[in-house]
């Protein structure tokens, strides 16, 4: 339904589908405006109401006490994140909206906690509109649903086109513009995405076999992800190799949480990315003796030695790396900064 109304919008010369233009209003002011989590509370919702006219817009736990209620993080992880990350993030590409704050209650409510009461009234009050209009038949559905996604259509999008390189990749230049693109921290962004992208490069033509990289966004919390560090290398499905990214200084803690995640993943190495160095020597000492004494063998690796692998992938792999550091940035929903920033490193390739 979503990719017909989006289809739909993209291609009709008309877009008056609301003849509420009190709510056609108020939806686009939600869209618009900087609060990402009203706007996947909203849209999720409109998307259960167009399908399920018994569902109500302010449901957002199936545990409600409301004949309308629904599990609404379940439609909206598994179906409206993997549909906005395909039509370039245009509500804010966020990975799990509804494990913020304002989303975790049972239904959408003035009784629930915010940090804006003007857009959080906002969005109450055009839920409870939208409910009243489409219940008493004033309002299809559909139609909140067409003119919703008209107005995501209206969205900038947030992921960026990355052209490959169209000339030679030398090694030293892309070193030194790629070390230059690591002095600003990007929120983990960048050094996580450079990684992936040199055991891209690495695993693909060094090793001549079907490989998979795969890179968890830097500030994802350990309790909501799965994986066994912030990047991880797959072989036929398998994992073989994790590393942590680190582009903070290190700490003794640090390296003790490192140790865990091998051992939770049994794997036998497993690699830490050092960014930023040690907080302080009394940190590194620690921190080595932490390896020293560890069950399992942890690699330090610092940025240096991780880029000098570019020496060894031939032009082609260099051009891979830098196209595949795009196509991370993008899948991590990385800032905007952080993506035109690569884009024009891309781009002074030719």
């Amino acid at each position: 339904m979503l990719n017909e109304e989006w289809n739909r919008v993209r291609n009709d010369d008309e877009h008056d589908y609301l003849d509420d233009e009190f709510a056609a209003s108020k939806i686009g002011e939600v869209l618009n405006a900087s609060q990402l989590t009203y706007k996947y509370i909203l849209v999720t919702n409109v998307i259960a109401k167009a399908v399920n006219p018994n569902i109500h817009y302010r449901a957002m736990q199936a545990q409600w006490v409301n004949p309308g209620a629904y599990n609404a993080r379940s439609l909206g992880h598994q179906v409206l994140v993997e549909w906005e990350k395909e039509h370039g993030e245009r509500l804010g590409g966020s990975n799990e909206p509804f494990l913020n704050k304002p989303a975790r209650y049972p239904d959408f409510s003035m009784e629930n906690s915010y940090r804006s009461e003007k857009a959080h009234t906002r969005l109450y009050e055009l839920l409870e509109r939208l409910e009243e209009q489409t219940n008493s038949g004033e309002v299809d559905p559909v139609d909140v649903l067409r003119h919703t996604v008209y107005e995501i259509s209206q969205l900038d999008p947030q992921t960026v086109d990355f052209v490959p390189p169209k000339s030679e990749v030398p090694y030293e230049g892309l070193r030194s513009r790629v070390e230059e693109y690591l002095e600003k921290s990007g929120g983990g962004e960048r050094l996580a995405s450079v990684t992936a992208g040199v055991m891209k490069a690495h695993y693909t033509h060094t090793n001549g076999e079907d490989y998979t990289i795969a890179a968890e966004h830097a500030n994802v919390p350990d309790e909501f992800s799965k994986a066994a560090g912030d990047v991880e290398v797959f072989r036929d499905e398998e994992l073989v190799r994790a590393m942590e990214v680190k582009d903070k200084p290190t700490e003794r803690s640090d390296i003790q949480h490192a140790i865990t995640k091998a051992r939770e993943n049994e794997l036998p190495e497993y690699l830490y990315i050092v960014g930023q160095g040690f907080r302080n020597e009394s940190e590194k000492q620690g921190a080595l003796k932490e390896i020293e004494d560890a069950s399992v063998g942890l690699i330090l690796v610092y940025p240096e030695e991780l880029l000098s692998l570019l020496k060894f992938v031939e032009d082609a792999g260099r051009k891979q790396f830098v196209e595949s550091v795009g196509e991370f940035l993008n899948d991590m929903r990385a800032s905007a900064e952080n993506k035109t920033d690569w884009k024009d490193l891309a781009e002074s390739f030719g």
